[in-house]
């Protein structure tokens, strides 16, 4: 299995698959690289990186607290060990923290900045009730409780459901509390005026306490594309794929030409 080695304490687990231009994917808290299983499938016309954070999946914990810098850094250690010098970001959910942070810190390796269910800040009720509900299951050490919910939510089918939630369950307790803080905490909407590469906004139709998010992307960065999927929820990668996909295919065929 091929690990990046980020220091003496910190080994990320990651796979390559396809040619072509390469495409980041960066998942939630609790879960790792296989949320975006159906994926995938793009590797038949793109170069589809996958890797799990640190404290997550079968990547190591490091020695280091999670924070959505720190994440950054990481991402770009593992694209030097790799030999990727750009590539386009698709962060899912919280992911798209993470995708943020290296676009704003590291703009010249960034071709495009796609974000599913993406915001710069969180600042609304409910996905701040979801949040710490999660937090308070890693903090009580409730890891399989949390990776059930993640599963449960993360999944179009059974088997789907069976997948996600056993990988789920090897998530540290300490880095997922970590990386749940760390995004509340977090805020780019003040830099986001500096973010100048091609960016895809991708909502579910459903998701409505969500689509206020956009806003500061259009007002600070306008060439901002925004994409409502007809029925779709926030788990688009895993729930809604083969829209999602179409979407990202069509964002990345064109270079985010409106």
């Amino acid at each position: 299995m091929p690990h990046a080695n980020i220091d003496n304490s910190l080994s990320l687990f990651y796979q390559i698959k396809g040619e072509g231009m390469p495409i980041v994917f960066i998942h939630p808290f609790v879960m790792g690289h296989n949320v975006f299983k159906h994926q995938e499938r793009l590797a038949e016309k793109y170069q589809t990186i996958f890797y799990d954070l640190a404290g997550h999946g079968r990547s190591t914990k490091g020695n280091q607290p999670l924070s959505i810098e720190l994440l950054a850094e990481h991402l770009k250690e593992l694209l030097n060990h790799i030999n990727v010098k750009k590539v386009a970001l698709c962060g899912y959910s919280y992911g798209g923290l993470v995708a943020q942070q290296f676009a704003l810190k590291y703009p010249e390796r960034t071709t495009a900045l796609i974000l599913s269910g993406g915001f710069s800040e969180i600042n609304t009720l409910i996905p701040k009730i979801f949040i710490k509900s999660v937090m308070a299951m890693a903090k009580h050490r409730k890891m399989t409780l949390a990776a059930k919910l993640l599963a449960k939510f993360n999944s179009a089918t059974s088997q789907d459901e069976k997948e996600i939630f056993q990988y789920a369950r090897l998530s540290d307790a300490q880095r997922s509390y970590e990386y749940c803080i760390a995004g509340l905490h977090y805020k780019a909407t003040d830099a986001m005026h500096q973010l100048n590469m091609p960016i895809l906004l991708v909502y579910g139709s459903l998701e409505k306490p969500m689509h206020r998010y956009r806003i500061p992307f259009l007002q600070a960065a306008p060439q901002t594309q925004v994409v409502m999927i007809n029925n779709g929820t926030h788990q688009l990668p895993p729930r809604s794929f083969l829209e999602f996909n179409c979407v990202i295919d069509q964002f990345l065929r064109t270079g985010g030409e409106h």
